[in-house]
C-alpha cells in the first residue's frame, strides 16, 4: 500500500497553477512514483472535473526548448527522464497575475507534476543530454488552438539557463506578449 499523507499540492505565484509532489520510492530494483491522482490532487482543488484526452510525449536533446506554448486546454505536465527548466507564463488578460511567469526545474532531481490551466503558457528547456517530456490534456489538439509567445520577450525577462537555445523555426518567429495584448500594456 502506498502512503498518500505526503502529498503537496504546492499552489505557485501564478492563479491556478499547481505543483504536485507525490512521495517515489526507491529501491535497489529502481522506484515506483504515482505521478498525480486527478480527483484527489486536482478536481477537488480546483472544484471542477477534468478529463483526459490526449497524451502527448516529446524527447528533445540538451540545449532545446519549447515554447512558450499557450493552449485553449489544461495540461498536467510531467518529466519522464531527464532535467529541464519549465516556464509557465500567465497570458490570461484577465488573470491577476497577467504576464508573470515561474520557473521550475524538473525532472529525475525533483519528481513533480506541473497543472498548466488553459491559456497559462508552458515552456521547457532541456539541461540534461536527453529529457522525455509528458503532458496530458483534456482536450484533443486542434488547428488554432494553440499560439506561441517569444522566449526572449523582454517584457517577461524569463532567466533561462542557457543564452542560446535550440528553437524550432516556428518558435523562432513567435510575437511578442505586448504585441497579442497591446491593451494590457501602458503607452
Amino acid at each position: 500500500m502506498v502512503d498518500t499523507s505526503r502529498v503537496y499540492l504546492t499552489p505557485t505565484s501564478l492563479q491556478g497553477v499547481f505543483l504536485v509532489e507525490r512521495p517515489v520510492y526507491e529501491d535497489s530494483r529502481g522506484f515506483f512514483h504515482e505521478v498525480e491522482r486527478r480527483q484527489t490532487d486536482l478536481e477537488n482543488q480546483l472544484d471542477m472535473s477534468l478529463r483526459h484526452a490526449q497524451w502527448n510525449h516529446s524527447r528533445s536533446q540538451r540545449g532545446v526548448l519549447r515554447g512558450i506554448h499557450v493552449a485553449q486546454w489544461n495540461k498536467c505536465v510531467y518529466v519522464v527522464r531527464g532535467e529541464v527548466q519549465c516556464v509557465i507564463v500567465d497570458a490570461r488578460p484577465t488573470s491577476p497575475t497577467f504576464g508573470q511567469h515561474e520557473s521550475f526545474v524538473l525532472g529525475e532531481g525533483r519528481r513533480a507534476m506541473l497543472f498548466v490551466p488553459v491559456g497559462c503558457g508552458n515552456s521547457f528547456l532541456v539541461l540534461s543530454d536527453w529529457a522525455d517530456f509528458m503532458y496530458s490534456v483534456d482536450a484533443e489538439w486542434y488547428a488554432g488552438g494553440e499560439y506561441g509567445i517569444a522566449w526572449d520577450d523582454p517584457d517577461l525577462a524569463i532567466p533561462w539557463q542557457t543564452p542560446a537555445p535550440l528553437l524550432s523555426e516556428k518558435d523562432q518567429q513567435n510575437p511578442r506578449l505586448r504585441e497579442l495584448f497591446p491593451e494590457k500594456f501602458a503607452p
